[in-house]
């Protein structure tokens, strides 16, 4: 099963790369990233909580629910109510592009994060597998975990690290969502290296108001 957990890492890599995550190492979240282009020079969005801010004022009621119901919801799983609001609302004929381009943008995050999640269950099973659920079978983890455990963190870092200042909302939400499985796994190993101090959860640092507070 190691040699699969390294094979799921490397298809979720393909996989955001052929969506556009990773270009040139940095991540493409939302327009903006990367300096690919900004939102907007001269509005700001408030509605999903005071400090999630867009730099655009959705004026599309639809695309702003849509919007909200995605950082509202854990990422572990999307709900298919959520789901289908976010399709209509992209599909729709509306003067407000640049609210869809944001919500594209937010989407297509929760689902790299939502594969990535997945992957990461998966590398935390085998370790259970090898070790016990209660750790009642402690030994030195194969080259095999130690490298998937490598690739996690690097892209983990990589897409954190390629967020911009303005894009402080989507970057929070992100690492609320990999950040806790990312957790799970530090709690579960010993002897990873100093760099995996630096995973913490952060997602709702600095908001007014959980996410759970904001479900639609």
């Amino acid at each position: 099963m190691s040699n699969f957990v390294i094979l799921c890492v490397k298809r979720w890599l393909a996989y955001i790369t052929h969506l556009g995550y990773i270009t040139d190492c940095r991540s493409l979240f939302a327009i903006g990233i990367g300096g690919i282009r900004s939102f907007s020079e001269d509005a700001t969005y408030h509605h999903v909580g005071e400090d999630v801010t867009y730099h655009h004022v959705i004026t599309d009621p639809e695309i702003q629910r849509a919007c909200k119901s995605l950082m509202a919801v854990d990422w572990d799983k999307l709900p298919s109510k959520v789901i289908r609001r976010a399709n209509k609302a992209l599909s729709k004929e509306t003067d407000d592009k640049i609210g869809q381009e944001i919500l594209a943008n937010v989407f297509r995050a929760a689902e790299a994060a939502e594969e990535f999640n997945g992957i990461l269950v998966s590398l935390r099973m085998e370790i259970d597998d090898k070790i016990g659920m209660s750790g009642e079978n402690v030994k030195a983890l194969s080259d095999e975990i130690m490298n998937a455990l490598r690739v996690a963190y690097q892209r983990y870092t990589t897409y954190l690290d390629a967020f911009g200042p303005d894009e402080t909302y989507l970057r929070k939400k992100v690492e609320s969502e990999i950040g806790t499985r990312m957790i799970h796994l530090k709690m579960r190993c010993s002897g990873l290296g100093s760099e995996w101090g630096k995973v913490t959860v952060l997602g709702t640092s600095g908001l007014s108001g959980s996410y759970v507070e904001q479900r639609a």
